[in-house]
């Protein structure tokens, strides 16, 4: 959530190039926006309540041109949305950009206020802006200031900073929130994700925790908190332009659907080439563990409950899936042969990285699930496997929970493999079935059904969801798709469930989505179709081509391929994707970007 992107070079065109980042940076999310930059060794701001687009059109007004600045896209934690609150803030010497929150800013705010400092919003930023200054003040030296002002603060931050007596250089440092240095002979540039300036340049160096950097148009001096210098690293994007555009689809949660196939057959290639043993090679020493917890947040959280419901079924080792946010408060109870699986898109989620930390300080092995490489998730779990998703873009994520979902089924199947569970014929049939999943995908993808389901839901307020065992854990990833994009109310219930208080709010066309894939219990999901039917509920089934359920349980059959059920989720959230996609393009919700949403939650 929010983006920062900043620039120094020899051409005045910072204007043009942060503009061009803070578009590509839109879908983390944000409801304001704003750049500061020297004008005639003057810095001047520019702010503006809404979108990036105000913000350019303000700025061609000003008709202002520069060779050094910083910008900024705001989601609103510490203030409502306007231009006051909005980034950049200045107090005294001291511009600034932040991602992140801090959280001892009352304390801060009441000393800075007592040494003559007024505030004019009431965002945290601004009150660590003053702080800076107010060290700036008194020690009289850049470096100094900055790691007085790091050490104070408590939370998660990133800066970029400017000094109004230094046009020359851009200041940045990092906690606990992603920051990305780019660098190439004559421009340097910062942002929260290296995708703002990946039009320029590939070349990048990942700050670290404990770090200020300085950067000119020569390049990048960074130095730890003892005034160190610290040699880093520069590593080369292997992204290309093209991945950031929609490539002739509507929206990009589209395209990203689309290219599922693909992301699928990459990530399960990058594993698994001829025999399951080939995963011994790939992944980490895993028989040893006699227990797993999952935790992760919204989607990864739902693929890791389908991780749950595989683990179990198919290698027998009881597993915990629990809610990043809550598993850090939790005390969890850990033994030794306890591996912890923490799930993350962009492997910078707040709440996972602290369910990490947890885990280090009880000297708990991690594993991370990643999609970006030296992610903070990924640089400090003990082990690290990668999806294949390849960039993002939409808020909701589709592709990077198919992947996760994917090579999470790879560890069951791994794990049940390692612990003979699987014998030759089975792994053959398996090996097979992996082979036919994209195929069986990009049909699925390709069906027509999609917008006459969304006939039948574009028009509601609420919505509900139903199945059993992986198809529970399904259904709440299908709720979460509807609701954020389609702003339907929509909940996800184990079938069961209903009847226990929930039936209560089922009122003739009533729509609920039903799963049904399992044929060992989908007698069980009929009756409580009937139960909602007869009281006068819309049904729409997604069931697998084997399960002969009766037409009068329902009113629109969706069939999906029956495959094994390392491989089931994968297919039936498809559907799911498309049917919230058609469903919200009808309400004409702004799809890749809905209200109050932020692609990377890196504060908790």
């Amino acid at each position: 959530m929010c983006g920062i992107v900043a620039y120094v070079g020899y051409e005045s065109i910072a204007d043009r190039i942060l503009i061009e980042g803070l578009k590509i940076l839109e879908y983390r999310g944000y409801d304001s926006a704003g750049i500061a930059s020297f004008i005639d060794q003057n810095i001047i701001t520019v702010k503006t309540k809404g979108k990036v687009q105000q913000l350019e059109e303000k700025l061609q007004i000003q008709k202002i041109q520069t060779s050094i600045g910083i910008a900024h896209t705001r989601w609103a934690t510490h203030g409502e949305p306007n231009e006051v609150n909005a980034h950049p803030h200045h107090v005294g010497e001291v511009t600034l950009v932040h991602n992140g929150i801090i959280e001892n800013y009352y304390e801060l705010k009441e000393e800075l206020m007592s040494k003559g400092y007024n505030f004019q919003s009431q965002s945290d930023s601004e009150i660590a802006c003053a702080y800076i200054d107010y060290c700036y003040q008194r020690y009289h030296d850049k470096e100094e200031a900055l790691i007085k002002a790091y050490q104070t603060f408590k939370g998660s931050f990133a800066f970029a900073i400017l000094f109004a007596d230094d046009d020359q250089n851009v200041y940045a440092m990092r906690k606990d929130s992603p920051l990305i240095l780019g660098t190439s002979a004559t421009k340097t540039f910062i942002a929260s994700d290296i995708q703002a300036f990946l039009h320029y340049t590939k070349q990048y160096i990942v700050l670290e925790h404990n770090e200020i950097a300085r950067c000119s148009r020569e390049g990048i001096v960074i130095k730890n908190l003892q005034k160190e210098f610290v040699k880093k690293e520069i590593q080369t994007a292997q992204m290309e332009n093209k991945d950031l555009t929609k490539n002739g689809y509507a929206h990009y949660m589209l395209k990203e659907i689309h290219e599922q196939p693909y992301a699928i057959k990459e990530t399960i290639q990058a594993y698994l080439s001829n025999h399951l043993k080939d995963l011994m090679d790939q992944f980490p020493d895993l028989k040893k563990f006699k227990q797993i917890h999952i935790s992760a947040c919204g989607s990864a959280m739902y693929a890791g409950m389908i991780a749950k419901v595989l683990i179990e079924k198919k290698a027998r080792i009881p597993v915990q899936c629990v809610v990043a946010s809550e598993y850090r408060y939790m005390d969890p109870i850990f033994q030794e042969d306890t591996l912890l699986i923490l799930i993350s898109q962009s492997g910078e989620t707040a709440d996972t990285l602290a369910a990490l930390h947890l885990a280090k300080q009880h000297h708990v092995p991690t594993l991370a699930i990643v999609n970006v490489e030296n992610s903070a998730l990924a640089r400090e779990a003990d082990y690290v496997l990668y999806t294949h998703a390849g960039v993002e873009i939409s808020v909701a994520t589709t592709k990077a929970y198919c992947t996760q979902v994917a090579l999470l089924s790879l560890i069951a199947c791994h794990l049940s493999y390692i612990h003979g569970y699987i014998d030759a014929e089975e792994e053959k049939q398996l090996l097979d079935e992996f082979k036919q999943l994209p195929i069986l995908m990009d049909k699925l993808i390709h069906q027509d059904t999609y917008k006459e389901i969304a006939t039948h839901l574009y028009q509601k307020e609420h919505v509900f969801l139903m199945g059993r065992g992986l198809d529970y854990a399904l259904s709440m990833e299908g709720a979460l798709k509807l609701k954020e994009i389609s702003y339907i109310h929509c909940e996800a219930y184990a079938a069961g469930e209903l009847k226990h208080g929930t039936i209560s709010l089922i009122e003739k066309d009533t729509p609920i989505i039903v799963l049904c894939s399992d044929d060992s219990i989908y007698e069980k999901t009929m009756s409580n179709m009937k139960e909602v039917k007869a009281r006068g509920a819309k049904i729409i089934v997604l069931a697998t081509e084997d399960l002969p359920i009766a037409p009068d349980t329902y009113d629109v059959r969706l069939t999906i391929p029956k495959t094994d059920i390392l491989l089931q989720g994968i297919l039936t959230v498809i559907p799911l994707q498309l049917i919230a996609y058609e469903t919200a393009n009808m309400r004409g919700c702004e799809i890749d970007q809905p209200r109050n949403l932020a692609k990377s939650v890196t504060v908790e």
